[in-house]
């Protein structure tokens, strides 16, 4: 693993709430439930940003002007709010950046022999003695909210204050003739890792899924993708190009020499108490490499199917197909739409000790075993293209392994397509991603791989379209009422008493977009009598999309106006991720 400043112990999944402040509080005093923490876990993972406090502060858990009280009381030290406190340098250089990271503390004053410190545990004695003993002053501890004490280090700290971007690059481009120095050497240089370390610590505080690196002709663009939309962070000069390249390829173990193909790397690293798996990507252009980076958050992903989006019904019926132990299951929908997100919960939902379940990845995105490895029943398994290990040769050769459930990362050809149809034949079922706009459509992509009709109905028991929509920032959305007109064509004439409608505004917890995480809406089609006896028929497109509309399950447009209702998003966003013949 690369080791980086921000590597510190991160916790379980299963244990995360033990080691947060308020949560460990509440759940020792009995103020909160294990179904209120499943809540809170949720909410966690799909917005990282927003602190545990306004999290239980949104749920009406506790109020703001309870937290100091509650905290004097559990811990019977002072509170201390670090909203605009002033630190002395000083001390800033007494007590280190690694030390106030690791034991989450920050000092507030020194006198004499004594450092007053802000810490999250002042009633871990451990703790206390072990930060007495590496700085040498005798210690006097407050108590402080975690998230106070991140921000207090974040803006006193290098990464905020002395090492920003800009100051780093300046310092780059002061250095003794660049060009002549051996790319390599430059590659490790503190400053150049400062630099790099410091886009991929913004990327992941601004809950970015991919860094797009893009060399033009002066300079160097940076782009985020937040919330499934790109924005320019950063233009970084033409001169640092090579040291700033070689570097992301050095720590994702790309070969630095090669400038003539794409590569793949991967890095790993632990950024906010968050263990990040980088996925990167380089590709040769006219201007020099791009690089694309994937972020993948291994302590924010949805293991859940009742916290994907999914509507009551919906949910309902889906977890009711996935009683069959035989058949096809297809979830579709284009790149980027949470297809693979969906796979991953659903085998979290049917795992049992009793089966055995494959997956055929490319790539593996995130472990799947949890908790004890005995009782998983989950193999992982890389499809490598380069040495013909592909989908289809996979999917044979797993057939071999008495599998019960076997997940194929993406059905893409005839070939995979006839072998995962054999599999579900002879008693296996088989859970696959495919690249179509909705649920019907996937039949005529597949019937025109060249499967024949019959196959396809006696394999494919249901088909999950989805797409993934910015959902509004609770911290800045605000209530408004929409025209009678607009009400009257999304078809809420029912709803429009109990609906409450919003729009974004922006803020600073949101990046003043006005949208904060995302959310899945879904269409799921049944292959039943009525659509089998279409499908033999090879009726056109247009009669099956009709006939799937009669079995009173809302479609994708539908399940997104019901979420605008509901306040949740926006009819903006549906219609931007929609095509407009759905």
């Amino acid at each position: 693993m690369t080791q980086t400043p921000f590597s510190n112990h991160i916790p379980e999944r299963s244990e995360w709430y033990m080691a947060n402040q308020l949560i460990n509080i509440l759940l020792k005093t009995g103020k909160i439930s294990e179904s209120q923490i499943a809540d809170i876990t949720f909410k966690k993972q799909n917005n990282p940003k927003e602190s545990t406090e306004e999290i239980l502060m949104r749920m009406k858990i506790i109020e703001e002007n309870e937290i100091p009280s509650m905290l004097e009381e559990y811990y019977k030290v002072p509170y201390i709010n670090l909203n605009g406190i002033k630190i002395n340098e000083k001390l800033l250089k007494i007590f280190p950046e690694n030390i106030a990271k690791k034991y989450t503390a920050i000092p507030i004053e020194l006198k004499e022999n004594e450092i007053t410190i802000a810490i999250s545990s002042p009633n871990d004695i451990n703790t206390l003695d072990s930060i007495q003993y590496i700085i040498g002053y005798a210690i006097k501890p407050l108590v402080a909210l975690e998230s106070g004490i991140s921000k207090a280090i974040e803006k006193f700290y290098s990464l905020k204050k002395n090492d920003t971007k800009k100051t780093i690059v300046k310092q780059l481009l002061a250095s003794e003739n660049i060009a002549s120095i051996n790319i390599k050497d430059i590659a490790n240089t503190p400053i150049i890792i400062k630099l790099v370390d410091a886009i991929l610590y913004e990327a992941v505080s601004s809950n970015a899924s991919d860094v797009h690196i893009e060399p033009q002709v002066n300079s160097i663009f940076i782009r985020f993708r937040i919330d499934g939309i790109l924005h320019a962070v950063e233009s970084l000069p033409k001169d640092i190009q090579p040291a700033f390249t070689s570097r992301i390829k050095v720590m994702s173990n790309i070969d630095i020499t090669e400038k003539r193909i794409p590569q793949d790397g991967q890095i790993q690293m632990s950024i906010l108490n968050r263990f990040i798996d980088f996925r990167v990507s380089t590709l040769p252009s006219k201007h020099g490499e791009k690089i694309v980076i994937r972020v993948l958050d291994k302590s924010s992903f949805i293991f859940d199917t009742h916290h994907l989006g999914f509507l009551p019904l919906v949910q309902a019926k889906y977890e009711e197909m996935l009683t069959t132990t035989s058949g096809i299951i297809l979830v579709a929908g284009p790149t980027g739409s949470g297809k693979t997100s969906t796979l991953y919960a659903t085998v979290n939902k049917i795992k049992s000790p009793s089966k055995n379940i494959i997956t055929l990845e490319d790539p593996i995105e995130y472990d799947l075993i949890l908790g004890d490895t005995q009782e998983s029943g989950i193999i992982q398994t890389q499809i490598n293209t380069k040495i013909d290990f592909t989908f289809a040769n996979a999917l044979r050769s797993c057939l071999r392994q008495d599998p019960d459930i076997i997940l194929v990362g993406e059905i893409r050809d005839k070939e995979t397509c006839e072998i995962a149809i054999n599999a579900a034949l002879i008693g296996r079922l088989i859970l696959s991603t495919i690249h179509t706009t909705d649920a019907v459509s996937t039949i005529t992509r597949i019937l025109n791989m060249g499967i024949e009709p019959y196959l396809l109905v006696s394999s494919v028991t249901c088909i999950l379209a989805q797409r993934l929509v910015r959902t509004l920032c609770g911290h800045c959305k605000e209530s408004y009422n929409p025209p009678k007109k607009i009400l009257e064509n999304l078809n809420l004439k029912s709803l429009t008493d109990e609906a409450r409608f919003y729009r974004p505004k922006g803020c600073d917890h949101c990046g003043n977009t006005g949208y904060s995480g995302r959310t899945g809406i879904f269409e799921l089609l049944i292959i039943d009598e009525i659509m089998r006896s279409l499908i033999l028929e090879k009726e056109k497109l247009s009669v099956l999309r009709e006939a799937s509309q009669k079995n009173n399950m809302p479609n994708m447009k539908q399940n997104g106006i019901q979420l605008v209702a509901q306040g949740i998003t926006t009819m903006a966003e549906i219609m931007r991720v929609l095509p407009a013949d759905i």
